[in-house]
């Protein structure tokens, strides 16, 4: 063997590591990234199948609808986060206040959704985890 192919071999080999160190790192990233997205899908599902909210009592009014919600579950939820559809429609979050404003609603305890919207038929509550509850009146 002459000089100029252990020469050749040696970079070649050096090559094939260099190559071996970028893709080892490349895919070990992915992979980080495919299993963080994994647990954030995960703890998602998890609390959408521990979410249990009930619509406890509607009171409609000329232009006016109070929603009161009890959370039975053992989920903490973000009542800002819901969307709120009537007869179909979703109602725009400017005609949306709520009675007893809390940031989160925490199990075992309610919330009043006060909605200044026409009076509905049908209403659709779609929580941060998206679950839907509904009411007919």
């Amino acid at each position: 063997m002459g000089f100029s192919s252990v020469v050749g071999t040696t970079i070649m080999i050096i090559a094939l590591l260099i190559c071996g160190m970028y893709l080892y790192t490349t895919i070990d990233n992915h992979y980080e990234r495919i299993y963080e997205s994994y647990n954030i899908y995960y703890s998602h599902i998890q609390d959408k199948l521990n979410e249990k909210l009930i619509i406890t009592k509607v009171v409609s009014s000329g232009y006016q609808t109070n929603i009161t919600i009890y959370n039975n579950g053992s989920v903490v939820v973000e009542p800002q986060k819901f969307t709120i559809i009537f007869d179909g429609l979703v109602v725009p979050k400017i005609n949306i206040s709520y009675l007893n404003s809390k940031k989160y609603l925490e199990p075992l305890d309610n919330i009043t959704i006060i909605v200044n919207w026409y009076s509905p038929k049908r209403i659709c509550i779609v929580s941060d985890n998206g679950k839907k509850y509904f009411y007919l009146q």
